[in-house]
């Protein structure tokens, strides 16, 4: 006996693999290998900074991957301790030493052995705990290269370590993401639905660029299309619907007569 039954299913998101290849990739990528290729006599501390939301550490990803590098990401209740045993680690010495100082002369040792270039996201951290020193340390001990990646104000932050600052070979800032990424977003993001340039640009401007934000939206589109079946999508269809961009939204006003209840 056959049965004909029809079941109401949620929409399937396929979800993207990787990232799509972005601006702020290439600056992250370019600002290591400037520090990378720098001459025996520079420096090669390099930082990579910009607003929040602008993919940086995406941009550092993509530059560890590329490199080889050694990559660790600071956390704000870090110590000294904290800092070494997470550089150790990622370097993979298996038994760190007990003391801070014997630690950091065993990362010393590993990165003149094998020289790998190390990668410092949310260094911002670093600068508040007053650990910067630590990271001159490495760099003046060792022929490698560092990038620091943090936010906007992080090189003004570090011209209050002016032995620090004074190694700094390059700062690059990360930029807001134009029309260009706005369109590889949406092609990396939205692979169920043909979302229109003008939607994608739409949300390009109404975000202000901010990488994170424009993904978000492309996201909230592709689930609202696959919940009404809708095979297409542009700006008219999206309609008067609101864009996440962090705006605080306002109540609208009302006004009243009569006397107080």
């Amino acid at each position: 006996m056959n049965h004909n039954t029809t079941a109401t299913r949620s929409p399937v998101i396929v979800r993207p693999v990787g990232h799509a290849q972005l601006r702020n990739m290439a600056l992250a990528l370019s600002t290591l290998l400037d520090c990378i290729e720098a001459d025996e006599a520079s420096p090669r501390l390099g930082i990579f900074y910009g607003f929040s939301g602008y993919g940086k550490s995406i941009g550092a990803a993509f530059a560890t991957a590329r490199t080889g590098s050694a990559y660790i990401e600071a956390k704000s209740i870090w110590t000294q301790r904290s800092l070494l045993e997470a550089i150790a680690e990622e370097l993979g010495i298996i038994r760190p030493a007990p003391t801070g100082p014997k630690m950091l002369r065993q990362i010393i040792d590993e990165l003149n052995r094998s020289p790998r270039a190390l990668i410092i996201d949310e260094m911002d951290y670093l600068v508040k705990k007053h650990m910067v020193d630590i990271i001159r340390d490495i760099h003046d001990a060792t022929p490698i290269a560092i990038m620091m990646i943090g936010e906007e104000a992080l090189p003004a932050k570090l011209k209050e370590w002016e032995r620090f600052d004074n190694r700094i070979l390059v700062a690059t800032a990360a930029e807001a993401c134009g029309p260009d990424d706005a369109l590889k977003l949406r092609d990396h993001y939205c692979t169920m639905v043909t979302l229109t340039d003008d939607l994608a640009l739409h949300f390009q401007e109404r975000c202000k660029g901010v990488t994170r934000r424009i993904v978000v939206n492309l996201q909230e589109a592709q689930r609202a299309a696959a919940a009404e079946g809708a095979a297409q999508i542009d700006l008219k269809w999206w309609g008067k619907r609101s864009v996440r961009n962090g705006d605080i939204p306002t109540r609208r006003s009302m006004s009243f007569t009569g006397g107080r209840s």
